[in-house]
């Protein structure tokens, strides 16, 4: 007699759904997917999955809703290990260089979802995850401050949206091949400047930076312009 395979329950059910539609998505496009693609890819029924959500775009919302949570979880991890507000940016900003490639269908989703922002529903769940993710970085530059580590003259939410603007930009170059354009060492410079445009003057009895991987204290000096970087990558004559 055949085992009958386990049911799964409902709430590792609908987790399930989400991820794998977040692939489908990834790979097309919001309009493209249809509800029998968004099944096949689950291994459930079309009528099984509206059991789960009531239409195609309540599971693209809950796609990029569970999206953030999942970051700043890993964000919120770093700064637990990490002691100094301006190293726990460094962790974030070149540990997000070091998975680009493994969050992928991540990126490719929040940019579809961005092209879609006329419908309010979508720009509302959007919203929600470009703040948690400004409020969380600003906060770390307020520590910064109160510590006595991060100038005072500093916007904090301007400055968080800066730095989310690198991850960005990092998508963009990902998703457009342009990989090799910027390798480690140059991440690590970038996040490096970033992070000297912060830098408060260092108090008396200043505690050094602890539990990084690689303390930025130790990194090559950064470019004093441009057109330094583009010359040091010329072959010689």
């Amino acid at each position: 007699m055949a085992t009958r395979a386990r049911r799964l329950p409902a709430d590792e059910r609908k987790k399930r759904i989400i991820e794998s539609a977040r692939g489908v998505f990834a790979a097309s496009n919001y309009w493209k997917v249809s509800t029998a693609d968004l099944a096949r890819a689950a291994g459930v029924s079309e009528p099984a999955l509206y059991r789960y959500f009531p239409s195609k775009k309540d599971i693209f919302l809950s796609t990029i809703k569970t999206t953030a949570p999942k970051l700043l979880d890993s964000w919120q991890r770093v700064a637990e290990e990490v002691d100094d507000p301006l190293e726990t940016l460094w962790s974030i900003g070149v540990g997000y260089y070091d998975h680009l490639k493994s969050h992928s269908a991540v990126m490719k989703l929040q940019f579809q979802a961005l092209v879609e922002t006329d419908d309010p529903d979508i720009r509302k769940a959007l919203q929600e995850n470009f703040s948690s993710f400004v409020d969380f970085v600003a906060e770390i530059i307020e520590d910064g401050k109160r510590r006595g580590l991060v100038r005072e003259e500093v916007d904090a939410m301007a400055y968080a949206w800066h730095f989310l603007g690198m991850g960005l930009t990092l998508d963009t170059m990902h998703l457009l091949r342009f990989d090799d354009t910027i390798t480690r060492q140059r991440m690590e410079a970038w996040v490096s400047f970033l992070i000297d445009c912060l830098r408060a003057e260092k108090p008396e009895g200043r505690l050094q930076p602890v539990g990084a991987a690689v303390p930025y204290d130790h990194l090559p000096s950064v470019p004093d312009s441009l057109e330094e970087m583009v010359i040091s990558d010329r072959p010689a004559s």
